[in-house]
């Protein structure tokens, strides 16, 4: 089997086009960050629409979409305000920001979701239609929300790039090497094409680009010591690795289910948004928390 096919080669068309606009975005303090804010929509909003529409069964069980939706920008919202905030006069938001605000915003759209379901929908299909709803948002956009507050760590921009890079290249390491090497199928369900070589050079992609990627940050970027040891950056490549292929084993086992092959058609090669974010969704919130952990500001 070739490995350089058409599907290959539009695959890396598209990444060389829409990579360094993604770059820009992402790291970016111009505009008092508002560009990682609504690339935290976009990128939330179109997984969380492409998953309903993958979920969609009948009328009477699909999820509540408009309500859905509101509730992944307004959780973006309230994200963006609690890290940049305060250059809109929202100092008072910041201050007072604690895990309550969340909560309340969880309570008050689960109560939403319930009512819709008992004076809009049919009893039938009413346990489907509210858990779906219910887990895009809490999956996908509370997720995807963190990419907001990762931003807003100091040299926030570049562990972004970093965490991109680890999925990215993990994801490459296990295609190359499942095509070239693939002898023995894992034998996921969610993904039964996938070889264990395939998934083990993923693994050792994702542990070398996080120990370059650390290396090239404290050279360039922050002229000091490297945040994390050798041993630091490879287990935490490993494990980014790890978390990148379950994300990506979550929207296999939903596609499945739905009995399609790309969530959607908006990126050439690649399908649509979720296909090219479902691996950085899953690992996003594990890397924020633990450079928190490390007392990063």
């Amino acid at each position: 089997m070739s490995v350089l096919n058409k599907e290959t080669m539009t695959r890396i068309l598209s990444a060389i086009v829409t990579l360094p606009v993604l770059v820009y975005v992402l790291i970016t303090d111009d505009f008092f960050s508002l560009p990682v804010f609504f690339a935290s929509c976009v990128i939330s909003l179109t997984c969380l629409y492409e998953y309903y529409m993958i979920t969609y069964k009948t009328e009477d069980e699909k999820a509540f979409i408009k309500t859905g939706m509101l509730a992944g920008f307004f959780l973006n919202l309230v994200m963006f305000l609690y890290a940049f905030g305060k250059p809109f006069g929202f100092s008072g938001v910041v201050a007072g920001f604690d895990a309550r605000l969340i909560i309340g915003f969880t309570v008050i759209f689960v109560a939403v979701v319930l009512t819709l379901q008992l004076f809009t929908r049919p009893l039938k299909g009413g346990a489907y239609s509210m858990a779906v709803t219910l887990f895009g948002v809490m999956y996908i956009a509370l997720f995807v929300s963190h990419l907001i507050l990762l931003k807003s760590l100091r040299d926030g921009g570049s562990y972004i790039i970093l965490l991109v890079a680890v999925v990215m290249l993990n994801d490459t390491g296990a295609y190359f090497g499942g095509i070239m090497f693939g002898r023995h199928k894992a034998k996921i369900a969610a993904s039964p094409n996938k070889s264990w070589e395939g998934y083990f050079f993923g693994l050792l992609f994702g542990l070398i680009a996080f120990i370059l990627g650390n290396q090239f940050i404290a050279s360039f970027i922050i002229n000091g010591p490297s945040l994390f040891t050798m041993l630091e950056s490879a287990i935490l490549g490993i494990a980014i690795s790890i978390l990148a292929d379950i994300g990506d084993l979550v929207e296999s086992a939903v596609k499945r289910d739905g009995g399609i092959k790309d969530s959607g058609r908006i990126i050439p090669g690649h399908g649509g948004m979720w296909d090219v974010f479902d691996a950085v969704i899953f690992a996003l919130p594990f890397f924020y928390y633990y450079l928190v952990f490390k007392g990063i500001p």
